[in-house]
């Protein structure tokens, strides 16, 4: 709790006028500071889950999710401890040129989802350019991905994609989903990032309700029962049931029920 109030007042002091205006804007979110901050969270999360486990594989999985990681020193620590042997890590890429405001402005118009950016990740790896986690959070390794193919590809190597190499993506790799088990950490994150605040949570059970998705109270506190009925409406929409509100869902599901 301690780290994402943290979190949140970096937004504050950023100019992030409420968690409303958060929701609003997933670009808010995923990129620049904000996208700073889900994987730093996401990266202590994950040491924290590998410290509890404990074991080898525990610790070599956080080390391929985050290979320069804050916790990379403990973890190899604790893999050798365990009799493990550390594999090298990929040294951090060199910071790429700065790319024009013209194609990150073009990039920030076409609006992707974290689902698209996902996906955009996995078409990526599976052509050969290795654009890491498919999580949704487009880093450097990424935007070095999305620069090779668009050098192999004859176009200019800005890291940033237009709507028609998104296109294009998906001619050259069909439909390739993510891993299910590197996102729902991932949701649970994101929506902690939301703030929503008690009157918030309250219209979301209202909401939910009254598409036929009970809450059984709105109380503003989501206990199971709000989690059943958020992956409840989740599977019905074809969406990951991780029972955790993102930011582009919560803007559907008010969409859906009147605003």
């Amino acid at each position: 709790m301690r780290k994402s109030v943290s979190a949140l007042a970096i937004f504050v002091c950023l100019g992030v006028q409420s968690p409303a205006r958060a929701q609003g804007d997933l670009e808010g979110i995923i990129s620049g500071v904000a996208q700073g901050l889900l994987v730093q969270e996401l990266d202590r999360q994950a040491g924290a889950e590998a410290r509890q486990t404990g074991t080898l594989n525990g610790w070599r999985a956080y080390l391929q999710r985050f290979p320069n990681g804050l916790s990379r020193a403990e973890a190899e620590r604790e893999i050798a401890r365990l009799g493990g042997v550390v594999r090298p890590v990929d040294p951090k890429p060199l910071p790429a040129p700065a790319p024009t405001d013209s194609a990150s402005n073009a990039e920030a118009a076409l609006a992707l989802s974290r689902d698209q950016r996902r996906q955009i990740q996995s078409q990526l790896t599976s052509l050969g350019y290795d654009a890491g986690v498919a999580d949704g959070l487009w880093g450097s390794k990424t935007r070095d991905a999305i620069r090779r193919w668009q050098t192999a590809n004859g176009v200019a190597a800005s890291g940033y994609v237009t709507d028609r190499q998104v296109r294009q993506l998906r001619d050259q790799a069909g439909t390739v989903s993510p891993p299910e088990n590197t996102v729902a950490m991932d949701d649970r994150a994101e929506e902690r990032l939301l703030g929503l605040t008690v009157p918030e949570r309250r219209d979301l059970q209202r909401r939910l309700t009254a598409l036929g998705y009970n809450t059984r109270g709105t109380d503003g506190v989501l206990g199971q029962n709000s989690r059943n009925a958020i992956a409840t409406w989740q599977r019905d929409e074809g969406l990951r049931a991780s029972g955790y509100i993102t930011a582009d869902q919560l803007r559907e599901l008010r969409r859906q029920s009147g605003g």
